[in-house]
């Protein structure tokens, strides 16, 4: 196993050393984010999400013991509170509101060419159904997926972090792959 660059930083941090813990929220931040962003498709709520998995992490410092690696361990932290998150949002609904309008009609004014526009609707409407038929994976599929292709990780980094086989990990994506496929197939073909 090669060496992990973190290990320095987590034990300064176990040692009292907030300015450590600081650069490891600075360089796994992002990361968290985004995976908090996939379960709240909210700015806000992912933000404050994200919060909450570091603050978590930090308290639990003191039991990270290196057998895997500083973003395995925080990304089981941040799956468990994301899936908190789900149960509590459970039922919830949201309802947006319109702050101000403006005077005039500019927010009528399109600032793209219409061809623009239209190759815009089209990416809009295809990240809409992806997402949608990402969320008809099984949840283990699901888990594969993301891990996979949006956050780059390597497929004994998947295993690593899900506690499976690397062939598990394979068959998970190979048949997440297939299915977003069908269900995409109708969005390909045009």
């Amino acid at each position: 196993m090669k060496a992990d660059p973190d290990r320095f930083l987590i034990q300064c941090a176990q040692n009292g050393d907030i300015d450590a813990f600081g650069e490891l929220v600075q360089k796994y931040q992002k990361r968290i984010y985004e995976l908090a962003y996939r379960f709240t498709h909210h700015p806000e709520d992912a933000a404050d999400l994200c919060q909450e998995i570091f603050l978590k992490a930090f308290n639990a410092l003191g039991k990270f013991e290196n057998k895997s690696t500083f973003y395995t361990w925080i990304y089981q932290i941040a799956k468990n509170r994301c899936i908190d998150y789900s149960r509590r949002r459970s039922g919830r609904y949201d309802v947006s509101f319109v702050e101000e309008i403006a005077p005039d009609d500019s927010l009528f004014q399109s600032h793209y060419s219409e061809d623009q526009a239209s190759r815009r609707l089209e990416q809009v409407e295809l990240e809409t159904e992806i997402r949608k038929a990402i969320e008809q994976l099984s949840p283990r599929q699901k888990q594969v997926f993301v891990l996979r292709h949006y956050e780059g990780l390597a497929l004994r980094e998947i295993a690593e972090t899900l506690g499976l086989r690397v062939g598990s990990v394979k068959a998970h994506l190979f048949n997440a792959t297939r299915k977003l496929r069908m269900l995409l197939t109708p969005y390909l073909d045009e």
